[in-house]
């Protein structure tokens, strides 16, 4: 039997070609193409196809649709076309269970996963033979014999929106050390002392940086509940709802709880549950776990899930702390942010790293404007120049390099976790934090007495500038 293929790519000319060269095929026969993303929903849910073949949608970040897609439709089988310079991202889509092929496509390619398809006999209620992906009832329940999510509604597709009144923020540095975490810490605070309207900002800081994060310990704040403890309640939904469909947890692989998150649904009013709060500024904090050997449990649904939570969550912002690596957790993070603050200090290895990670995501088409570079400790003079470091990344005119000064006052607030812009006095350091948080976060609707303060502080700024 053949196997339906859609093709979700914005570019007629790719359905056409792939129509006439598997004209003849016994494997695979096209079933329409999407151009957009809303048609692709469209087309999932009414097409039905048995394959999907992601190529390029301008309008939606690669990874995070092939997520959504992936959650809400689970027992497809999807592949996603690449061009040479997207291939970097290979582990990140083959980690999601995503078939990976390369452009140009050739139909051979495409006839022998359809093959593979084909011996993954998809059995009612549950199970599968020759190692498949299990088919399921939604946790919310569907009709006997079923075995697709029951009418799962999609995921509406992230697109950035810079008039959203909800901001995802990512912290992050590809090197240790930087400054990183006081930064986030910082910003966070900030911005939890800020209102809309006349309303305070809710703002919920989260550590990502799952085994060796430190967010919790920069405010004093006690690790439980944290992460994990969100992830052992996602664990137990999951357990029962694998033994509501007659199978024992530990007879189900690993790459099968993927499958089994899609049913699971979050509301995110739950959140709550998992947070600790900064009494003086009742900032929100999602820690990491104290324990290390509990961040060896955290997979990538879990991260998904929580981050398609949060972004549904009350809200105002949500400031993630990261690694300084490119594993999941970063990665998420990164495809989820409405803006990045991209960290490094004035030095080699570090402006090295921050070029490398640049080049990565230039090459996987990641929206640069969404970056804001930051070189934290900055002093008067010293060996390369911001004109010299942004001649480096190769930056376009309109982006600039936020330099937060080098301040005696860092180090006491780190050790005494007292945050920066929680001091009375004018410091060098917190009147740039204050400035790239405006940046970030513009109020303009904000009537409140920090942005009347933060006026009649100007001079002093400017005379700091020019100095």
């Amino acid at each position: 039997m053949r196997k339906r293929l859609l093709i979700v790519d914005d570019d007629p000319a790719v359905g056409s070609a792939l129509g006439e060269q598997l004209a003849g095929s016994q494997w695979l026969e096209p079933c329409g193409q999407a151009e957009n993303v809303e048609t692709a929903w469209r087309m999932l849910r009414d097409v039905r196809p048995d394959l999907v073949l992601l190529g390029g949608i301008r309008e939606a970040e690669r990874g995070v649709l092939c997520q959504q897609f992936r959650l809400a439709f689970p027992h497809l089988a999807y592949i996603a076309a690449c061009e040479p310079r997207e291939l970097a991202w290979e582990p990140f889509f083959r980690n999601l269970g995503i078939w990976v092929i390369a452009k140009p496509i050739q139909p051979g390619q495409l006839e022998a996963l359809a093959m593979q398809h084909a011996s993954l006999q998809v059995l009612p209620m549950g199970g599968v033979q020759a190692g498949g992906a299990p088919a399921f009832a939604a946790e919310s329940g569907s009709a006997p014999g079923l075995h697709v999510v029951a009418e799962a509604k999609p995921v509406q597709p992230y697109r950035e929106s810079r008039s959203s009144s909800k901001h995802l923020i990512t912290v992050y540095g590809p090197k240790g050390g930087v400054g990183k975490t006081f930064l986030s810490r910082e910003l966070a605070v900030y911005f939890s002392l800020q209102k809309r309207d006349g309303r305070p900002l809710r703002v919920l800081a989260v550590d990502f940086n799952l085994d060796l994060g430190t967010f919790a310990t920069s405010l004093n704040l006690p690790r439980s509940p944290n992460l994990f403890t969100w992830v052992q309640d996602i664990d137990a939904r999951l357990q029962e709802l694998v033994r509501r469909h007659g199978k024992d947890p530990l007879d189900v692989r690993p790459e099968e709880w993927q499958e089994y998150v899609a049913a699971v649904k979050m509301q995110p009013e739950e959140v709550d549950k998992y947070v600790v709060t900064y009494e003086e500024t009742g900032l929100h904090v999602l820690t990491s776990p104290r324990d290390i050997r509990y961040s060896f449990e955290i997979r990538d649904y879990h991260l998904y899930l929580m981050l398609e939570t949060l972004k549904h969550s009350a809200y105002d912002v949500i400031l993630i702390d990261t690694a300084p690596d490119t594993t999941d957790a970063t990665i998420q993070a990164l495809f989820f942010a409405d803006r990045v603050v991209m960290v490094g200090n004035p030095i080699v290895d570090s402006i090295e790293n921050i070029q490398r990670m640049l080049k990565l995501l230039r090459e996987a088409e990641y929206p640069e404007e969404r970056i804001q570079l930051c070189m934290n400790r900055m002093q008067k003079r010293e060996m390369f120049t911001l004109d010299e470091i942004r001649a480096y990344f190769h930056l376009h005119p309109s982006q600039k390099i936020h330099p937060i000064p080098d301040d005696a006052e860092v180090k006491k607030s780190i050790n005494t976790g007292t945050p920066m812009v929680l001091h009375p006095g004018r410091s060098a350091a917190k009147e740039a934090i204050e400035a790239l948080g405006s940046i970030l976060l513009p109020l303009d609707s904000a009537k409140n007495d920090s942005v009347k303060g933060k006026a009649k502080e100007r001079p002093a700024l400017l005379k700091w500038l020019w100095r």
